[in-house]
């Protein structure tokens, strides 16, 4: 598991720091999502961090790219990094492109 430097952050996170120290010892945090991109899947996915820190994703790599708190805010956030990435004029159709 990797974050990604200039992580998209929802609004409504609070303590950052906490929610990134948790996330680098793989420690859930309530209501926390996480928009992931799975690279041996080439997929972007919007997941709850209980979810993602389960044995099923634990030997997958992937990048940490958004975090928000529920999962509107999520929506609202994955949004956002689509938007940049149309604006930035990169190929939608590799979402590794989105966060580079």
């Amino acid at each position: 598991m990797r974050l990604l430097d200039s992580l998209f952050v929802g609004a409504d996170v609070k303590e950052l720091e906490t929610v990134l120290y948790s996330l680098r010892r793989r420690i859930p945090v309530a209501r926390l999502y996480c928009i992931v991109l799975f690279e041996d899947k080439k997929r972007m996915e919007i997941m709850v961090s209980r979810q993602l820190f389960t044995p099923k994703y634990a030997d997958r790599p992937y990048v940490i790219a958004g975090i928000a708190m529920g999962r509107q805010e999520a929506v609202e956030v994955f949004c956002f990094l689509l938007e940049e990435a149309v604006r930035e004029g990169r190929d939608l159709t590799k979402p590794e492109e989105w966060i580079r």
